[in-house]
């Protein structure tokens, strides 16, 4: 054989081999477009921890279940960004939206403030053990005093919507739904646990 002949079937055997499915990247963001209004607005400022994960829920991949007590990752499917990152930002926009405080503001962004919010994000995923399953979402939340550095309350917030399909795109739908509920919900909560 060749040399020219070689090399070209040797790019069509490499063209072939990478025609696979296209790797598809989607952002995790609620579709609400206002955040829940506060009963009052607090003079202070709320100060939000960066969002914590667990282990298997700290990467970009999307999650999911078909068995019970398992997890798996959709194979040509991720976040645009690791969850908590995403809920982070979703989450101090929609503080900031409720007007329930003077300011909002991240730690580290040289702010002070008198509360603080911490969120860990215990687990994100679509639950398809019955398929087309649900999309599961669990924030565990606390609000802290920091003058005094005590505790206020503490909370664990859960949503789960129903996916229309089961795969990556009925996930995402869900989970984007399921982020809309608990942020609305502990927007709520934290405006009322500062008052």
């Amino acid at each position: 054989m060749k040399w020219p002949g070689f090399i070209g079937l040797a790019l069509l055997l490499a063209g072939c081999a990478s025609s696979g499915p296209a790797h598809r990247y989607f952002v995790l963001d609620g579709a609400a477009a206002n955040a829940p209004a506060a009963p009052t607005s607090r003079d202070a400022t709320l100060l939000v921890a960066p969002i914590s994960a667990g282990s298997f829920y700290r990467g970009r991949e999307l999650v999911y279940s078909s068995a019970a007590g398992t997890r798996a990752v959709y194979q040509y499917s991720s976040w645009t960004e690791p969850p908590a990152q995403a809920i982070g930002a979703a989450l101090i926009a929609r503080l900031e939206r409720s007007g329930g405080f003077r300011s909002v503001a991240a730690t580290g962004s040289g702010a002070t403030g008198t509360l603080l919010l911490r969120v860990h994000l215990d687990e994100i995923y679509h639950d398809a053990v019955t398929p087309p399953g649900v999309a599961r979402i669990v924030l565990s939340a606390q609000v802290n005093d920091t003058a005094g550095r005590t505790r206020l309350d503490q909370r664990t917030f859960s949503a789960a919507v129903p996916a229309p399909s089961f795969d990556a795109d009925g996930a995402v739908g869900a989970l984007r739904q399921a982020l809309d509920q608990v942020l609305d919900e502990l927007v709520r909560w934290v405006a009322s646990t500062a008052h």
